[in-house]
């Protein structure tokens, strides 16, 4: 991780965490970022994702991000909701700041 990529990571909003998640979902899936937005839209909060198709994005955000998240039922839980997941990482990042010392 680059020495100034922590705080930039640290001022991600939890909007800007689902739209990466989306991103790395749509890469991964091979569609259109829009269409898996309109998706979403439509059929509320959750998006069907295969447990393997969920691994590899929680591995992607967790690196991308810089935090870690448990491996937890409640992790596996947020995982079946783009919003959930966004939200739990966004806590993570500002937790990491905050014993770093860096505002959010």
């Amino acid at each position: 991780m680059f020495a100034n990529q922590t705080s930039l990571e640290a001022e991600m909003s939890q909007a800007e965490i689902m739209e990466l998640i989306l991103e790395l979902l749509a890469d991964d899936a091979g569609r259109p970022v829009e269409e898996l937005r309109e998706e979403l839209r439509v059929g509320g909060e959750t998006l069907p994702v295969d447990s393997l198709l969920a691994a590899e994005v929680l591995a992607r955000v967790q690196e991308r991000v810089g935090v870690e998240l448990p491996a937890t039922a409640e992790t596996a839980r947020a995982l079946r909701s783009v919003e959930t997941f966004a939200g739990v990482v966004h806590e993570l990042v500002l937790e990491a700041a905050a014993k770093r010392g860096i505002s959010a």
